[in-house]
């Protein structure tokens, strides 16, 4: 039977499954590893808080960074059953297909990511129930953080505008919100692309590329307006921008870079699938892309 014909969520599921079961000892280590974090952030937050405000919000602050620079870590270990030239054989000799391979690693690097520290959250927040009365602290700490935390997650705060103008200016808020959060999945598209090309180290790899790419814009920008000094065009530069100003709306242009942002979130994807289906056995190269 050719797996490459059609998409089987069967095959999906038992590929997930075995990746599962033959890293189970190092899925345990790091969820005791993020249960024990979440635990000590949490009495720490005991210690220093000085209401069950802060200390909610010190914990929310602790879980949200866990899922963003986590999540972009575990997004650069996509390839880590494919290490050696031996699991990556064993690897690509899986009967599925490149595409059910490629998302069953891209669904455990990111949902599984956020169900292992989501169990480790919760068992930190059951052993802090038991250890409770162990501390002398109002009765507002016997409540559950867990509610406030998905409340702050997934609740999108906007600014609240009145007068003139006020529903232009509260979609601005809200696409802006939008492409901020187009951007952070550019950036973890961009580790899944890291992590399929580099086979060592590609977390820091991918992150020097990141603040290479970044440190080179600004120098562009920086060397853009210099020169615009030089040729004495920085007023004309100035007189075009109000032009442009004039004829499109800010809502236009956050559209704009919305579209943009999509477009290389979904570059990243496809580069990544293409470096991950080329690189199971021979070593990477440019040539991969």
């Amino acid at each position: 039977m050719n797996t490459n014909r059609y998409f089987s969520f069967s095959r999906l599921g038992l590929v997930m499954k075995r990746d599962f079961m033959e890293n189970w000892k190092t899925n345990l280590y790091r969820f005791l590893g993020a249960y024990c974090g979440f635990l000590i952030l949490m009495f720490i937050g005991y210690l220093s808080g000085d209401s069950f405000t802060s200390f909610s919000e010190l914990v929310y602050r602790g879980y949200a960074s866990v899922l963003i620079i986590g999540g972009f870590f575990w997004a650069s270990i996509i390839m880590e059953p494919m290490n050696t030239q031996q699991n990556r054989a064993s690897f690509l000799m899986l009967p599925a297909s490149s595409l059910e391979k490629f998302i069953a690693r891209t669904l455990y690097v990111t949902l599984g990511f956020i169900g292992l520290m989501t169990a480790g959250l919760l068992m930190a927040e059951v052993s802090r129930f038991l250890l409770l009365p162990l501390f002398d602290l109002p009765e507002d700490y016997s409540l559950s953080i867990l509610p406030l935390i998905w409340q702050q997650l997934t609740e999108m705060e906007t600014m609240k505008f009145v007068g003139e103008g006020a529903e232009e200016s509260y979609q601005i808020s809200i696409l802006a919100k939008v492409w901020g959060a187009l951007a952070l999945g550019w950036i973890y598209s961009f580790f899944i692309w890291g992590g399929c090309y580099w086979r060592k180290h590609a977390f820091w790899k991918t992150l020097g590329v990141i603040i290479l790419i970044s440190n080179l814009i600004g120098f562009l920008l920086v060397g853009l307006v210099q020169w615009l000094e030089d040729c004495d065009k920085v007023e004309a530069m100035a007189e075009w921008v109000n032009s442009f100003a004039e004829n499109v709306t800010a809502p236009q242009v956050f559209w704009c870079c919305i579209v943009v942002q999509i477009f290389l979130v979904i570059l990243n994807w496809w580069l990544s699938y293409r470096c991950f289906t080329r690189s199971q056995v021979i070593k990477p190269k440019f040539r991969l892309l």
